[in-house]
């Protein structure tokens, strides 16, 4: 099956195994490879791994993370419900059990990197500091490797991949809200979670907010398009992907906005994107037709099905 926007998307899940990973021992507990898989070069958002083993009789707590590569660095679960969508659940703490070890990987517990301060290139090393209930703070670096799945010869290491089903309504596995971070972080993490992958990164830009509406413009393998995004109590989530439709305020009359917030709208992403130039203006109108993505049943939203021709990567086989 081919990609639209990436929309059947490849997510490398379990452990990964290291002939030279690098780590740090405090005590009885020992962080093993903490890792940045290195995201495309316009990303703000990005996630770190690690494991840590607990060798200690005594139990004890991940509280936080500092690092000031991101204006925040949270703990986060990820919730596959039986609905199919996929939440990024933020925590206060996690726990390490006493004798146990806690994987932190993709697909799972996690540590959110929002608003990236700078580049993250592959090899870099990263200052940060874990914050721990008994163990206190923990001086780190996290490594930053090739983007997940991909093989990373000086690390010497290898990833087990896991493909996430497609729905048959043209999109990934079920949308998936974040929280935390400013509403274009929220955003572009929100995109980049449910579209990115290592052979077809994702770039999402620019991206326009009127209250709890937004578009944001993406580009992917050399094609383009735009997504209207809606804010509710769960957080962002994208409603539909199209191209020129969603420069126009009578699309946003027709999904809800008044006359003057559509025109409104109409004219900060037109403004948006005459900034960043024509040949990027060029790509986000190729999109042809439209793919509804929404929320799950469950979730009150209801789910879409593709509408129009969709373009090259978008046929499936």
């Amino acid at each position: 099956m081919n990609r639209i926007l990436g929309l059947v998307t490849t997510l490398m899940l379990g452990s990964l195994s290291f002939a030279h990973a690098h780590g740090v021992t405090v005590g009885e507990m020992e962080i093993v490879h903490p890792a940045i898989p290195a995201p495309p070069a316009a990303a703000r958002s990005a996630a770190g791994y690690l494991e840590i083993v607990n060798a200690g009789s005594v139990g004890d707590r991940l509280l936080g993370v500092e690092t000031a590569i991101a204006k925040q660095a949270m703990l986060h679960s990820t919730d596959h419900g039986a609905d199919g969508v996929a939440r990024m659940i933020h925590l206060d703490a996690i726990d390490i059990p006493a004798d146990g070890t806690v994987l932190l990987e993709p697909g799972g517990l996690h540590i959110m990197l929002m608003g990236l301060t700078g580049p993250l290139t592959e090899g870099d090393m990263i200052p940060a500091t874990l914050v721990f209930e008994r163990a206190g703070r923990v001086a780190i670096e996290f490594s930053v490797d090739a983007p997940v799945g991909m093989d990373h010869s000086r690390m010497d290491h290898s990833a087990a991949g896991h493909q996430t089903a497609p729905t048959g309504h043209g999109h990934a596995d079920g949308p998936m809200s974040v929280a935390g971070g400013t509403d274009a972080e929220q955003i572009e993490a929100v995109l980049m979670a449910q579209f990115d992958s290592p052979e077809a990164p994702l770039t999402v830009s620019p991206i326009t907010i009127q209250g709890q509406v937004a578009v944001a413009g993406w580009s992917q393998q050399g094609k383009g398009g735009r997504a209207f995004l809606r804010k509710d109590d769960m957080g962002w989530f994208v409603e539909l992907c199209a191209g020129k439709s969603l420069v126009q305020p009578t699309t946003f009359v027709s999904m809800g906005l008044t006359r003057a917030e559509a025109e409104s709208l109409a004219a900060a992403v037109n403004g948006a994107e005459r900034s960043a130039g024509a040949d990027l203006i060029g790509r986000l109108n190729a999109f042809e037709g439209t793919v509804l993505v929404g929320r799950s049943e469950a979730d009150g939203h209801g789910h879409g099905a593709a509408h129009g021709q969709t373009h090259g990567a978008g046929q499936t086989d």
